[in-house]
């Protein structure tokens, strides 16, 4: 484990309010939610952005499409949303959600988001939905999960990956249009007791990474299902609540909840990029 610090950590981009979700663009822009409902473009290489829309809710997790539209998971509004790319807002997701909390796309368009449900030790009702390229939701897993929260799609095997923020566990499924296809997980991997895993990435290898919310900290489990801490802060001044993450050749960004900033460490990996349909659903079906 190799302690967060200035030597460590770059700051992409500061003066940011609380970044939560965290994705890049189809253009290589770094895209981000915020607590008060702000979308964001970062330019990587100058840590210039811009915030291009306003949800007023709070964007939790984010992921795009080719055509320049962001898709995000709006726990204030409690809706999955569609960001155009001239900034324009809508409700994509049906029905009544509670806490809707990350999202991606898999490979036919269908976009997967989770639903945490009640943060709570021992109660949980959280769910994994889907919405279809049409623009209706679906159940695709009605849990309840344990505040289900980082969701990403694995190219090669068609696994969806899930964090349990609370259990604390990583549920994989293998995913069948817009559903599961078992209700059993085919890969349950546990995680140390007392801490708060939030979103995952993976690599070309397969390994995984994840950001914990708490302790202030990123890993990565094995493909043997080895984990271990890749960067921690104990001071939580470089990492402050890490939640989301996104990979590029050779470096792992990611969204701090407790600050203002998104942080990058470059660490030796090949990114597995996450699905970009040419274009996700656009509207909103009758309920």
């Amino acid at each position: 484990m190799t302690p967060a610090s200035p030597e460590i950590v770059r700051f992409v981009c500061a003066g940011l309010d609380h970044p939560e979700g965290l994705c890049f663009a189809a253009d290589g822009s770094l895209v981000c939610g915020s607590e008060a409902g702000a979308i964001c473009r970062i330019d990587p290489e100058t840590g210039s952005f811009e915030a291009t829309a306003q949800t007023g809710g709070f964007v939790l997790g984010l992921c795009s499409d080719r055509a320049g539209a962001v898709y995000a998971c709006d726990a204030g509004r409690n809706e999955v949303l569609r960001i155009g790319p001239n900034g324009g807002v809508e409700a994509i997701s049906t029905g009544q959600l509670d806490n809707p909390n990350d999202c991606a796309f898999d490979a036919k368009g269908n976009l997967f988001f989770t639903e945490s449900g009640t943060y709570h030790p021992t109660r949980h009702s959280g769910r994994l939905f889907a919405i279809t390229p049409e623009g209706e939701t679906l159940c695709a897993h009605p849990g309840p999960f344990r505040f289900t929260n980082g969701v990403f799609i694995d190219h090669g095997n068609a696994l969806l990956y899930m964090v349990e923020s609370t259990a604390p566990s990583i549920l994989a499924f293998r995913i069948d249009g817009p559903q599961v296809a078992s209700m059993e997980p085919v890969r349950q991997i546990p995680l140390e007791p007392g801490t708060v895993p939030d979103g995952v990435a993976l690599d070309t290898e397969g390994n995984i990474y994840v950001a914990y919310y708490s302790p202030d900290q990123i890993g990565v489990i094995r493909t043997d299902d080895r984990f271990e801490v890749l960067y921690r802060d104990p001071l939580a001044e470089w990492m402050n609540r890490p939640t989301n993450v996104a990979l590029r050749n050779d470096e792992i960004y990611f969204a701090n909840l407790g600050g203002w900033h998104i942080g990058a460490i470059e660490h030796r990996l090949e990114p597995m990029l996450p699905f970009l349909p040419d274009q996700g659903p656009c509207r909103e079906s009758a309920s």
